[in-house]
């Protein structure tokens, strides 16, 4: 009797990655999920591949819930539009399927997409697959529970305060966009022009994660992330007044946060206690993004160094 084909998630075939990794015999994880031995060598031969994919599709869960490593057409946009989607359904905002077709537009034409793209139903129904985002029913009263945890955050934070956190250690980070060499709207021209010519915008984008201590008396390095590994314009460059890496969308990810926090904010912060000759424990203060690793991964670091999540 032919065996039914059986289709594993991205999260189980790293499961299976993982488990070969470790001496685990292949047989077992065919029995386990279901599969010949021929599929469990065809994972192991591709498991670079799939260990690289995954690890480019942001933190959360349900990506890795897809079962296909087809890329989108238009992945720049595809990007775009889903770190816009989590910022937003972040701060608990409701997001419709024609609001995600909107944006997808907008950002198409923002980076310069493809002139054909329009954002149909059929584009839609993909990127929510492709992402794994269900449709789940809003409630009206969601907002003022946010209003609810801020407060309860601020009384948390008093009680930190009461434990020990100085002014001086209490630090706060966030990430910024920066659009390089992007065209002016409006333009000076000669007597006899009707119009200037358009420009294509540019698609140079840059993230900047800036840092500083809540009296504003230690400023840690900026981090700077760009697509190119080794940009033209350092090659000169010795000392760099800034901390610089690189992502192949220009875009912050876990890996590149929870190296930043090591080697230069933990470093930098001993460093700023050293020179002002007091010591204390640290608290940092990030928002609850999904390019941020866990809460608990970060605390795993230095005992004396707390990372905690702002409200929503």
């Amino acid at each position: 009797m032919k065996r039914k084909r059986v289709v594993h998630t991205l999260k189980d075939k790293r499961e299976i990655i993982e488990t070969l990794r470790k001496g685990v015999p292949g047989r077992s994880s065919a029995e386990k999920y279901g599969v010949g031995a021929s599929t469990i060598c065809d994972i192991k031969k591709k498991s670079e591949n799939i260990l690289g994919f995954s690890k480019d599709l942001a933190e959360a869960e349900r990506n890795l819930e897809r079962k296909v490593m087809k890329k989108a057409p238009n992945e720049e946009v595809d990007q775009a539009v889903y770190v816009w989607f989590m910022q937003k359904r972040a701060m608990g905002q409701p997001i419709s399927g024609p609001l995600l077709c909107e944006k997808a537009l907008h950002f198409n034409a923002r980076l310069g997409g493809n002139s054909s793209f329009r954002a149909s139903t059929g584009w839609l129904h993909k990127f929510k697959r492709r992402h794994g985002i269900p449709e789940i029913e809003t409630h009206g009263e969601k907002m003022p529970a946010d209003e609810s945890s801020a407060s309860t955050f601020n009384d948390e934070l008093k009680r930190y305060l009461d434990q020990g956190y100085e002014e001086e250690f209490i630090y706060n980070a966030d990430e910024t966009g920066l659009q390089r060499k992007v065209p002016l709207k409006r333009s000076l021209a000669s007597r006899t022009e009707d119009a200037t010519t358009g420009c294509k915008l540019s698609k140079e984008r840059i993230t900047v994660m800036i840092c500083a201590n809540s009296s504003g008396t230690h400023r840690i390095p900026l981090l700077l992330n760009r697509k190119s590994k080794k940009p033209k314009s350092f090659k000169h460059a010795k000392n760099l007044p800034a901390v610089y890496s690189s992502q192949k969308k220009g875009w912050m990810n876990s890996e590149i946060f929870a190296n930043s926090f090591k080697n230069t904010f933990i470093p930098d912060v001993k460093k700023f206690q050293n020179l002002i000759g007091k010591t204390g424990k640290v608290l940092l203060l990030i928002d609850n993004a999904p390019s941020h690793p866990s809460a608990a991964c970060l605390n795993r670091i230095d005992e004396t160094v707390e990372v905690r999540f702002l409200p929503h």
